[in-house]
């Protein structure tokens, strides 16, 4: 056990130590500390998509194409599977002829070993490689704007808003709040109010004993632009 400090970047490091191989049929591996079994998965892993990308089918392109825009839409519906699957299939089209230019060893052997290595050892926020990937991902492909899990269009963008405004007392007073309502907008009101025009807004008041000046009505059409205010 050694005296030094060391810095800990991730607790995971300590609950769940990695399983690693020391030696196969009582030989031991010429490799100080052995060999994680998430080397041996990423190497492999890596060795099949090369042979995969470096077949240069195209069917074979569209499919992890597929396999990509299901992922995008689980993350960020429509546009991010689109971007996703556009994005996958380009990179496999252009990677694929590159990879047919090296040479069987550097490509079968030394390509892998070196992502393996890369993978297993790299943790650029304390987490591993592949989580950290993951994340980095659905951080790009996620919209911006999100509103229960859901995307939001855009700021310049109009959409249509269906729900109930609510003109009730608060903790600062019992008197009614005012509220304000800009277009383009149909605002129903659950009972009979009365509309008059002031200086280019809109006025809506609840009818009580006092003199009708405007008109009656319960739903009011907003022009864009135009607003109303609804006082108590």
């Amino acid at each position: 056990m050694s005296e030094k400090p060391d810095t800990i970047r991730s607790y995971q490091r300590v609950f769940r130590p990695e399983r690693r191989i020391y030696s196969i049929d009582g030989r031991p591996l010429p490799v100080p500390g052995g060999v994680p079994l998430r080397w041996l998965a990423y190497a492999t892993g890596a060795v099949i998509a090369n042979l995969l990308i470096a077949s240069g089918s195209t069917t074979i392109s569209i499919l992890i194409a597929a396999a990509a825009a299901v992922v995008g839409f689980s993350l960020g519906g429509r546009t991010a599977a689109a971007m996703a699957a556009t994005f996958t299939f380009v990179s496999l089209q252009v990677a694929g002829p590159l990879l047919g230019l090296l040479d069987w060893p550097l490509r079968l052997i030394v390509l892998p070993v070196a992502v393996a290595t890369l993978a297993t050892q790299a943790t650029p926020d304390g987490r591993r490689a592949e989580r950290f990937a993951f994340s980095w991902l659905s951080l790009r492909l996620r919209p911006g704007r999100t509103s229960i899990g859901r995307p939001l269009p855009g700021r310049n963008r109009r959409h249509p808003v269906d729900g109930d405004l609510w003109v009730a007392v608060d903790r600062h007073s019992s008197n009614l709040r005012r509220s304000r309502v800009k277009g383009p907008a149909e605002v129903t009101f659950a009972e009979p109010v009365e509309e008059r025009k002031k200086r280019g807004r809109r006025i809506v008041r609840r009818l009580g004993w006092h003199r009708r000046k405007g008109e009656i009505t319960e739903k009011v059409t907003l022009r864009p632009g135009e607003v109303l205010e609804v006082r108590p």
